[in-house]
């Protein structure tokens, strides 16, 4: 997990519109500014974190992009007042819903705040936000780069909470400011929040993906998730795809139920996310003061998250030479 009372890096560049040699960053450190912080010191944007792997490479560089990208594509930057986005907005910003064009601004960057950025934890994490200006009349393209510690060992506590996300396909930084309410209200000693509807349908956490582990009528494991166009299709999710698809262990796209849950039909269940990786879940806690429902340690989850462990050093795009 991220660490506290860090110090993180924060490039922008000045000159959104220029790229290459032109390219003119602003560069500056920042004392306990969390992620959410940064994100939402810029207009409305799309956004995604990355992590690196030995801190010059970084994981799935190549699904980040797509995913700004069509965050982008599906946004429109509509000025107060006005019923469509301007000419000009969507000029500014074609490049950046663009994965080719986006690529040839991003690595520079990210190369600027890698290069720039020494500290003694294990990893980086790199949370990059593009977004529109009506103000500046410009795109806001930046990115912090902030410690990241090893992932947690231990299982974790996650609080299931009704309230879902308006556009769950799209990483747009207003879902940053509707979730502040479930962050601060959580237990302390809880890792998550997962969201639930009013029939028990499991989707996401606030900042990951959730899963179930069941099994079959022959004891095999059966991976089951909420079909992707109801939750955001994160990195560390399509990790896990590939490594359910490697060693034959199916997914089943649909919504984990509470149900299910509290009738000891699943093995367990676990997170993914950037920094998270493949997070086990000890329990599932809610606020109606119903009982929490509490997972044995499952050998199957703990041999997807050694595999996800392992697989994103074969996902990972060089940013920096060694």
């Amino acid at each position: 997990m991220t660490s506290t009372n860090f110090s993180s890096l924060i490039v922008e560049q000045i000159n959104p519109i220029e790229i290459g040699a032109r390219a003119n960053y602003a560069i500056r450190h920042a004392d306990n500014i969390t992620a959410n912080d940064f994100v939402l010191s810029f207009p409305r944007g799309a956004y995604t974190g990355m992590r690196t792997v030995q801190k010059v490479a970084v994981v799935e560089l190549d699904s980040h992009m797509k995913r700004l990208t069509n965050s982008l594509s599906l946004m429109k930057f509509v000025p107060e007042g006005a019923e469509a986005e301007p000419q000009h907005v969507s000029s500014d910003l074609a490049s950046f819903r663009n994965v080719s064009a986006l690529q040839a601004r991003l690595v520079p960057l990210l190369r600027t705040g890698l290069s720039a950025f020494e500290h003694t934890e294990q990893e980086t994490k790199v949370t990059v936000i593009v977004g529109y200006s009506h103000e500046q009349r410009r795109p806001c393209f930046a990115a912090q780069f902030s410690p990241l510690s090893a992932p947690l060992q231990q299982r974790v506590k996650v609080e299931v909470e009704n309230k879902l996300r308006s556009t769950p396909v799209v990483k747009d930084s207003q879902w940053v400011r509707d979730r502040a309410g479930l962050e601060k209200s959580k237990a302390q000693d809880v890792n998550e929040v997962v969201l639930v509807d009013d029939v028990g349908n499991l989707y996401e956490g606030m900042s990951s993906n959730f899963f179930a582990v069941k099994t079959d009528d022959d004891g095999k494991p059966v991976v089951q998730c909420a079909p992707l166009e109801h939750v955001l299709l994160g990195t560390v999710m399509k990790i896990v795809m590939r490594v359910c698809e490697k060693h034959r262990i199916p997914i089943e796209w649909s919504f984990p139920q509470i149900r299910d849950a509290r009738a000891n039909k699943w093995q367990g269940c676990f997170l993914t996310s950037t920094s998270r990786l493949l997070l086990p879940i000890e329990g599932l806690y809610f606020n109606d003061n119903s009982a929490p429902v509490v997972f044995p340690v499952s050998e199957h989850i703990e041999f997807l998250r050694q595999q996800v462990k392992e697989e994103i050093y074969q996902r990972a795009y060089k940013i920096l030479e060694l």
